[in-house]
């Protein structure tokens, strides 16, 4: 972490451990850990910050977190400082983040498995869901090595978890940008 003194780094995962506790000054704290694919992380919150958040800090909870690494406390006897430390800015709930990072919704096609159904089943539920993010479609076919990506100037969409879901299901595969 000292590499990364005063800049602000993102992460997230599932929240796993939690422990709210209270400190020998009544101050509330907080420990919990939080896992993603391929590691477990344990943090400490305090003071405001633990108000703030706290509310995030519940087993099972999918968060987003922003946070600022700060320089370690100077010890008053030494003089010698710290370990870096962590300085919360947000916290968010994974689902809740999609709309406002998510830009552009490339949906990708085989050209060998197009029709007239698929393109209209597409469209319409396309349709259901109009907002304001970019579309965009790639055509490829493996076999020849060629791929043709069209960007759609009349449709918009609102990028949300329904429709993803809806696209999953009929076996449309897409890509977040």
């Amino acid at each position: 972490m000292p590499n990364f003194i005063n800049r602000e780094i993102s992460f997230g995962g599932v929240v796993t451990d939690v422990q709210h506790r209270v400190s020998k000054q009544g101050k509330g704290l907080g420990t919990f850990s939080i896992e993603d694919y391929m590691n477990t992380h344990e943090f400490r919150i305090f003071g405001e910050e633990y108000l703030k958040f706290r509310h995030f800090l519940m087993p099972n909870n999918f968060v987003f977190v922003r946070a600022l690494i700060r320089e370690g406390w100077t010890n008053r006897d030494t003089g010698a400082k710290g370990e870096p430390r962590l300085q919360f800015n947000s916290f968010q709930l994974l689902h809740d983040i999609m709309e406002s990072y998510a830009k552009k919704l490339s949906i990708q096609l085989n050209i060998k498995e197009i029709n007239e159904e698929k393109v209209q089943s597409i469209k319409e539920l396309l349709q259901m869901h109009s907002g304001n993010h970019t579309l965009k479609f790639v055509v490829y076919d493996d076999e020849e090595e060629l791929k043709l990506e069209m960007s759609s100037r009349l449709q918009k969409i609102k990028i949300s978890q329904e429709l993803l879901e809806e696209l999953k299901a009929q076996e449309v595969y897409y890509k977040l940008n």
